[in-house]
């Protein structure tokens, strides 16, 4: 608009300049006419020649019948037409500058728009703002607001302008089915006048819509991830056109709500994920524990001595009957190697087996903390805790079966003496 504004005032500059040109040149040959009469006139009366002197007089009673015609002809048309280019050069202005004044609303509500639909309030209560601004700017006694379910493959409504602000979250369409469903099927706007007499129109419970005239009607597609978001719509009471800038607000307008409706959906699925995360941990972290509980009972009441250990032999765990075999306090324990309890050469081949996937039975002899040894049977098994791997080694206590099997030799040596007596 504002090139065809210049345009206009070229030309109307144009025609001005060409035309006040001709005017001054006839002016001027007036002017020029009635010098020369004059010259003429006094020159005859100068010689007294009277039939010049009247002949120069009649020019002179001429020039003001020339002059009334020039004034008549050309001058007084021209300055109507001036002000006629004028009046409509001001009436352009003035469209003008409502243009700029509309344009700078409609950029306030982008602004508005844009904010209460990133604001921090609650989603239904941001899509309520937008739906509010949307209907003040662009003049509609209604705004709708739907939300695309789908797994449903319906529209639901999220959110109005007050307009029967019960039916939210109530009202359903299906996709396909009326001008709302229809739109979100083609994903194209519609625009009409009296369109409750389209044939597309199908009244939806608890709305009441047929009672207004004009729809635009816009789908709410985020096209860089070809996301069908809902579907907004204006009602009016009466016929509507709509103007450029109205089409392009509107169309500005659903393309941001589309995107926050896109992130707001998102956030929801991240929000549902991180929640069954935490429950999933939690379940687990409780099998954990009371596996752990289980698993320290059984340890701790356990016959023989049981201790957890890196794949370097470091102790990193002792129950009760370690402390009992091993004569050291359990914080002592927990600071020494296995390999300090017990012949090093004997318990790394111990270890090793056990990390390889193997299990062996050794017998070796246990330093206690007052430097004697107890008569042990090692054994060792790869242990997987809370996703690292570790060493399980039992030492039973062989004392019992070691004095055991000394008596019986005692005794075999006493039997056999008998025998060797009685022969002689």
């Amino acid at each position: 608009m504002p090139s065809g504004n210049g345009a206009e005032v070229a030309a109307v500059n144009g025609n001005g300049a060409y035309g006040r040109g001709i005017i001054i040149f006839l002016v001027a040959a007036v002017l020029m006419t009635a010098v020369a009469a004059g010259t003429i006139g006094g020159y005859y009366a100068s010689r007294g020649e009277r039939g010049g002197v009247l002949l120069a007089m009649l020019f002179v009673l001429v020039i003001p019948v020339l002059s009334y015609a020039l004034y008549r002809t050309m001058i007084a048309p021209y300055y109507r037409r001036m002000e006629d280019a004028n009046l409509e050069l001001h009436i352009k202005q003035e469209e003008l500058q409502d243009t700029k004044d509309d344009l700078f609303i409609k950029f306030l509500g982008i602004y508005d728009a844009n904010y209460a639909a990133n604001s921090p309030r609650l989603f239904p209560d941001r899509l309520k703002d937008v739906a509010d601004i949307t209907a003040r700017v662009m003049g509609a006694d209604v705004c709708l607001i739907y939300r695309y379910e789908k797994k449903k493959d319906e529209l639901l409504l999220a959110a109005t302008n007050g307009y029967r602000q019960e039916a939210v979250s109530m009202v359903r369409i299906p996709a396909g089915q009326g001008i709302e469903g229809w739109v979100a099927r083609r994903i194209e706007p519609v625009v009409l006048k009296e369109f409750a007499k389209d044939g597309r129109f199908k009244e939806a419970p608890g709305l009441a819509l047929s009672s207004y005239a004009s729809i635009y009607c816009l789908p709410l597609y985020v096209y860089a991830s070809g996301g069908l978001m809902g579907v907004i719509e204006l009602l009016y009471s009466k016929s509507k056109n709509f103007s450029d800038e109205e089409i392009n607000f509107f169309t500005t307008l659903a393309g941001i709500l589309s995107n926050t409706m896109q992130n707001e959906l998102l956030q929801a699925e991240l929000r549902k994920m991180n929640m069954e995360l935490e429950q999933w941990v939690a379940e687990k972290t409780e099998e954990l524990r009371s596996s752990e509980e289980r698993y320290r009972t059984l340890v701790e009441n356990a016959n023989e001595a049981i201790f957890v250990l890196s794949e370097a032999g470091d102790i990193v765990f002792a129950n009760e009957h370690a402390v009992r075999l091993s004569g050291f306090g359990k914080f002592d324990l927990v600071h020494k190697n296995i390999n300090d309890l017990a012949d090093p050469g004997l318990m790394q081949s111990l270890l090793a087996d056990a990390v390889s996937g193997g299990q062996s039975l050794k017998n070796a002899d246990l330093r206690r903390s007052d430097g004697s040894t107890v008569p042990v049977e090692a054994s060792a098994v790869s242990l997987t805790l809370i996703g690292r791997k570790f060493i399980q080694c039992v030492l039973r206590d062989m004392s019992a079966y070691v004095r055991l099997e000394q008596r019986l030799a005692d005794r075999d040596r006493e039997i056999a003496e008998l025998r060797s007596r009685s022969s002689r």
